[in-house]
């Protein structure tokens, strides 16, 4: 009778051992074995830019953590929109995902047909950091430049990679917050944006720090205004937009998204992985070299989808007035 009880006390513990274990695993133990094979990450614009560039770095990180191949596919084209589409297609199983900076743009536009009804924002990378870049010897400061520009309303050029993109909104917002009317001019890539600034082509142009810096170092260009509320410790003479006036510190903020049919534990899992990547030292180190790190990029699924519909909301309005 001993011998029964004390059998039937063993298994009632390991019954409740195994519930306990279930309950407070990780999120992985109700994913059955993903992941299994090899992810997708579909970046919509070219290898070597900004985008393609995190998508790689992240990209590394994720393969060790999660054991097995993460490849990033190049689909340009439509400013991103190619690459959620044809993602769209694909099954909601957690192998294909999308690294974009342009969503909020492309679903303001209405060329992204899927926006937040088809894709879950998943975890948030980076909050990029813009300036205004001039030729030093053309103006003084940001005083300087916007009296010029008062007075020669759409004569001074601004110059953006792509149309319609996250450049070419930027001087829109300029142009609403200093109601001036700079005139916006559309580069094939930052290499041309460069070389025309440096050749006296165009008189500005709106870009992140990095791409910047070398130019900036051989004193070929210098920044007037960066799109911040605070001053940068890199830079403490910079003034900010805020200092200006403006309501405008926004600029290219990049992460990943899923189909909008994944399950919620498949997300939830894919967040916490790539909260990981971004805290190891070596994309952190990555980030720091690239000028990254001017502020904080990280968001968790609910903190990136609030601020992705807050960018949609605002962007709808910047398009209609640049189309007015």
């Amino acid at each position: 009778m001993k011998k029964k009880m004390m059998f039937l006390l063993v298994g009632v513990l390991l019954i409740i051992a195994a519930c306990a274990n279930n309950d407070n695993g990780d999120s992985k133990s109700s994913l059955g074995d993903y992941p299994s094979k090899t992810i997708e990450v579909y970046v919509g614009h070219g290898a070597g830019g900004g985008t393609d560039l995190f998508a790689r770095a992240a990209a590394k990180e994720l393969e060790e953590l999660l054991g097995v191949k993460v490849n990033v596919v190049n689909m340009e084209g439509g400013a991103g929109v190619v690459a959620a589409e044809n993602a769209h297609k694909q099954s909601p199983d957690g192998y294909t995902l999308v690294a974009d900076a342009a969503f909020p743009i492309t679903t303001a536009a209405g060329t992204n047909q899927y926006g937040l009804e088809g894709f879950t924002p998943i975890a948030r990378f980076q909050s990029d950091t813009y300036a205004l870049w001039v030729d030093p010897d053309k103006f003084e400061d940001i005083d300087d430049f916007m009296e010029q520009a008062k007075a020669n309303p759409n004569s001074i050029t601004v110059g953006g990679t792509g149309s319609m993109g996250m450049d070419e909104i930027t001087v829109g917002m300029i142009n609403m917050e200093a109601d001036v009317d700079l005139k916006f001019i559309p580069m094939e890539g930052a290499g041309e944006m460069h070389a025309g600034l440096v050749g006296g082509h165009i008189d500005a142009m709106v870009e992140e720090f990095g791409p910047a810096d070398s130019l900036y170092q051989d004193e070929s260009i210098k920044p007037l205004v960066v799109f911040n509320d605070e001053r940068l410790d890199e830079y403490p003479d910079l003034p900010t937009t805020v200092e200006n006036g403006w309501d405008l510190v926004d600029g290219n903020e990049r992460g990943f998204y899923i189909h909008s049919d994944a399950d919620p534990e498949l997300i939830e899992f894919l967040e916490e992985t790539m909260k990981e990547a971004y805290d190891s030292d070596t994309y952190q180190k990555y980030q720091e070299d690239s000028f990254l790190h001017l502020r904080e990029g990280w968001m968790d699924s609910e903190e990136f989808t609030k601020r992705t519909e807050e960018l949609i909301e605002k962007f709808e309005e910047v398009i209609q007035n640049i189309g007015d």
